[in-house]
């Protein structure tokens, strides 16, 4: 059964209410860690990652905004208006301000998540421009996509983004969103799984049950299930024409901020683990002669190192770029 506008507008401020107060507590959480140290003392300027808190922050105001919108046109359509046409009305007249600033905030907030996940990609794999060449192709015709929507919806009779005029741009919209999203997570997953593997074959790790390493591919694959999930599930109600592509949207635009502020939090969780492990390590560090492949600023040999060093190395160069790794 047909879910009605209204009933589809209504649902979704309420789902975007709930995720909004998981978005506050985990953009809370992870302001701080990016902010002060473990002992708790404010960090120096030069030690705060500016372009994460400036992200994170992004992230949060993009979706209050898209909150406080749906908000005043529910209480328009329910409470003030009193014309023909009911709420209905107000959803279909046209596209006003609420709409189009609603919409820019999901384009604007997925684009943002995606390109923070091509960073860290290009970041992790030594600065290769050559790695990230087709997801940053994709997310620059992504650009081109939101920004034909917005044009089709400003000039729409009707205020609706399922309207067949539009219709077909939000489709590619989150077409390619996914495919930059399962594209860069997979290339991330792939670095650390090399990483890895070489683990495996020098012997190193053999007798834990899964390696630090293989809980951060754990966790970059469930975290980056997250936004893939509900992407696909709001392209889907695209597809299908349905309304319920209202309450998708209002999921999906703090998923993104949510996913973000989890991977900041849990590489926090990873570098407490690997101090306290380094400190009370008796092990020597042993130097082999293999292979040699180069990941972060300072072109560290990943695969001669032993698990301590090999891993802390990896897991410097992932917390400069934000990566999750849990506390095993």
């Amino acid at each position: 059964m047909a879910i009605p506008l209204g009933v589809a507008e209504l649902l979704g401020p309420i789902f975007g209410a709930m995720m909004y107060g998981i978005h506050i507590v985990t953009f809370g959480v992870a302001l701080r860690k990016l902010l002060t140290t473990q002992s708790g003392r404010w960090k120096r300027g030069s030690e705060i990652k500016w372009i994460m808190v400036v992200v994170s922050c992004l992230l949060f105001i993009i979706a209050t905004l898209d909150l406080v919108m749906a908000i005043i046109t529910i209480v328009q359509a329910f409470v003030l208006y009193t014309g023909p046409g009911g709420a209905d009305h107000i959803f279909t007249h046209s596209a006003g301000y609420q709409t189009m600033t609603k919409s820019f905030c999901v384009g604007f907030q997925s684009l943002l998540g995606d390109a923070i996940l091509i960073y860290r990609c290009w970041f992790l794999w030594n600065r290769s421009w050559l790695v990230i060449t087709l997801p940053l192709l994709i997310w620059l015709g992504n650009i081109a996509t939101v920004v034909r929507f917005l044009d089709l919806l400003a000039e729409a009779t009707q205020g609706l983004i399922i309207s067949s005029a539009v219709q077909p741009w939000v489709q590619a919209f989150w077409a390619l969103t996914i495919s930059v999203n399962v594209m860069t997570t997979s290339l991330i997953v792939g670095r650390i799984w090399m990483v890895d593997r070489q683990n495996k074959k020098l012997g190193i790790d053999i007798n834990r049950p899964q390696t630090t390493l293989g809980h951060a591919m754990r966790n970059i694959i469930e975290s980056g299930m997250i936004y893939t999930v509900v992407s696909i599930f709001a392209l889907v109600t695209e597809i299908l024409g349905s309304n319920l592509t209202y309450p998708a949207s209002h999921l999906e635009i703090h998923s993104v901020g949510i996913t973000f502020n989890l991977i900041i939090i849990r590489a926090s969780g990873m570098t407490r683990f690997l101090q306290s492990t380094s400190a009370s390590a008796s092990m020597p560090l042993h130097i082999h002669r293999h292979t040699t492949t180069t990941v972060g600023r300072e072109g560290t040999d990943l695969f001669s190192l032993s698990r301590l060093d090999k891993e802390s190395q990896l897991t410097k160069t992932l917390e400069q770029s934000d990566m999750e790794i849990p506390r095993p």
